[in-house]
């Protein structure tokens, strides 16, 4: 079987896709693989090319959506793929939703997810009326991020006021004023499903001076034994965001668990040694039971 690997990013940017894992795995399945980089792409009419040729014939495609921009500015490629006849995992509308941090809250609340109660605004005036509600310590987030990128920790005024100034006038888009969990101890869970199925979860613990539990900023992991109330947690979120290969983040309250941010493009490097699970084997093994549907 012949598998494309979708990059939306330059190849310099593509280390947090898996993409090396994902190629040795299915070449050791005796599959081939091919990188798509979405760069590479051109749409003429109704046309679409890669490096000016005709796009590789692939079974399916797995879609890894590695940027931090605006997500609309990548449907295009995505939704060609689709309506040219491919199969691409993880190229569902709600891929971009969950790009989207702002878009992601909105999500929850719709659907009745318990999640860290936040505030929405782009003026830093406003963004002041947040803590009335939410009161300090806090966390800012900016609405595309990835990896722990823009996420901030702010226990007073003096800290709060200059970073939002900044947001401000940075990236000019809203920010989410969220409140800080101050008993899950700078820990929170990853649960990694495919196709609506938990294929393994872990405890990410912040490194010392940071609140992030990200394992690319230093975070560590370990396997964890999830609540009956996580998994279905866990399962709920994926259901309503309807991804194939999806990553949810979950931190546990005095009031039960809480959905922190969903992820299209879940890294899996330490969930493997975390939980000696292999992931990588198990997003291939979901791509040849799909392309054989």
């Amino acid at each position: 079987m012949k598998i494309g690997i979708l990059i939306l990013s330059e190849p310099a940017l593509d280390n947090y896709t898996g993409v090396v894992r994902l190629e040795e795995t299915a070449q050791a399945l005796g599959h081939t693989v091919v990188r798509l980089y979405e760069p590479n792409f051109s749409l003429c009419g109704d046309e679409l090319f890669y490096d000016g040729k005709q796009v590789p014939e692939v079974d399916v495609i797995i879609s890894r959506p590695n940027f931090i921009e605006e997500p609309s500015l990548h449907f295009y490629v995505v939704n060609t793929l689709i309506e040219k006849g491919y199969r691409v995992l993880n190229g569902k509308p709600s891929f971009a939703i969950a790009k989207n941090k702002i878009e992601q809250l909105r999500v929850f609340q719709k659907n009745k997810l318990p999640y860290p109660k936040s505030f929405i605004t782009k003026n830093p005036e406003i963004a002041l009326d947040a803590i009335k509600q939410i009161g300090f310590p806090v966390v800012i987030k900016v609405a595309f991020g990835t990896i722990g990128k823009g996420v901030f920790y702010a226990p007073n005024q003096e800290t709060f006021g200059p970073i939002v100034e900044y947001l401000a006038i940075r990236d000019r888009n809203p920010v989410i004023v969220q409140e800080f969990i101050k008993e899950a101890d700078r820990k929170d869970l990853r649960v990694f499903i495919i196709g609506g199925k938990i294929i393994a979860s872990m405890e990410r613990c912040a490194p010392e001076g940071d609140i992030r539990a990200n394992t690319s900023n230093g975070g560590t992991g370990r396997s964890v034994t999830l609540t009956d109330q996580e998994q279905k947690l866990a399962l709920q979120t994926a259901k309503v965001f309807d991804l194939d290969i999806i990553g949810i983040d979950i931190i546990r309250s005095n009031r039960g668990p809480l959905v922190l941010e969903v992820n299209s493009n879940p890294g899996f490097t330490e969930l493997e040694r975390a939980t000696e699970t292999d992931v990588a084997k198990a997003i291939i093994l979901y791509c040849v039971i799909t392309a054989n549907d």
